[in-house]
């Protein structure tokens, strides 16, 4: 297989190089939207906050064994964490993978909240774009007709609700399984799977809009980004940037509001999601390191970037906050976690892999 693949490469050779040529940089103007800039540290006293989270999946015959984990970390002088996790079953079902992964980010801005509750921060390092999550499309929709979704929100919308503000790190969804299966089973027996999943996004939404009460708090980074606002190129923004310069600095900032255009109606919270305007930029905080896209979720004006800026740059180690660099290698699960897990519940079911 392999020699075949190093043969297809010598006789592709030419006509890929040629295609890269569709990825060059070489006619856009970069120089009007970036600006190289060393930074100084200006020693801010604040409490710093930053958190990550982390899932993987088994995959058996059966069932889906996986686990969920978030971690925030806080630093006010001293090293405080708030560690969450969970393990469970799920069966195969066409949504199940998303599922999991929507648990990982209800993970992640649950702990997010209960921090800046908690504790006294000045400001949190949410690790990816908000932005993302609230525009990305619900996987569900399309199962599922408006009016069905009307009737399980009226049904359901204040438990799931309730649950949310009492702060505990799960997934509200399922911890109270049996009264909403219970209510679905009446109403929607045949569609109540497909009923759980939605009421799962509605859970991440309405804990999105209570962490964005706290704006002002928040500092959400993305090391990857495929967004072309800027340049409008088929080439994404970030990799332009990186292309263009080595040193230090900043992009011009653009604000970015969630209309229509970008995002259908809300299903939750949509005055308070529609009210909201982004402020993002690029940054590159140590020179020679990665671009990183900053988020801040209000129209800031020149000198809270500013401060912004210095801020991340006072809290990196190696061009990346160290906060989310040490929550990133605290919480991530990997497979072998899993067999570990595996093995001490004892799941000995086949995953019909085993013959490899």
């Amino acid at each position: 297989m392999l020699n075949s693949l190093y043969q297809e490469s010598l006789n592709k050779k030419g006509i890929l190089n040629e295609l890269l040529e569709e990825y060059s940089i070489k006619n856009i103007d970069v120089s009007k939207h970036w600006k190289n800039q060393e930074f100084k540290k200006i020693n801010h006293d604040f409490v710093i906050a930053g958190g990550d989270g982390s899932k993987h999946e088994k995959k058996f015959l059966s069932f889906y064994f996986y686990a969920v984990a978030s971690k925030s970390l806080i630093y006010d002088g001293n090293l405080k964490e708030i560690e969450s996790s969970t393990i469970n079953l799920m069966n195969h079902s066409k949504f199940a993978k998303d599922r999991i992964r929507n648990y990982m980010g209800i993970f992640e801005v649950k702990s997010a909240l209960k921090t800046i509750k908690k504790y006294d921060i000045d400001y949190y390092f949410y690790d990816g774009s908000i932005l993302g999550d609230l525009i990305r499309p619900f996987p569900i929709e399309k199962e599922i007709s408006k009016e069905k979704r009307s009737k399980i929100l009226n049904l359901l919308y204040n438990k799931i609700n309730n649950d949310i503000d009492k702060g505990d790190i799960l997934i509200s969804t399922s911890n109270t399984s049996n009264i909403i299966n219970d209510k679905l089973n009446k109403e929607f027996e045949e569609n109540k799977d497909n009923s759980l999943v939605f009421l799962e996004n509605i859970e991440k939404l309405l804990v999105l809009s209570k962490l964005l009460k706290y704006n002002k708090k928040i500092i959400a980074i993305s090391k990857t980004s495929t967004a072309s606002d800027i340049f409008e190129s088929n080439i994404p923004d970030m990799a332009i940037f990186n292309s263009y310069s080595k040193k230090s600095g900043h992009s011009k900032e653009f604000n970015k509001e969630l209309s229509k255009e970008i995002k259908h109606d809300f299903p939750v919270e949509h005055a308070f999601f529609r009210s909201l305007t982004f402020t993002i930029f690029y940054l590159r905080i140590e020179e020679n390191k990665n671009i990183l896209k900053v988020e801040l979720p209000y129209k800031a004006n020149d000198e809270e970037i500013s401060k912004i800026i210095s801020i991340i740059f006072e809290n990196s180690v190696e061009g990346y906050p160290y906060i989310l660099k040490k929550a990133h290698h605290d919480v991530i699960i990997k497979k072998k976690d899993m067999e570990q897990l595996s093995l001490i519940i004892g799941l000995n079911e086949k995953t019909g892999r085993e013959m490899l």
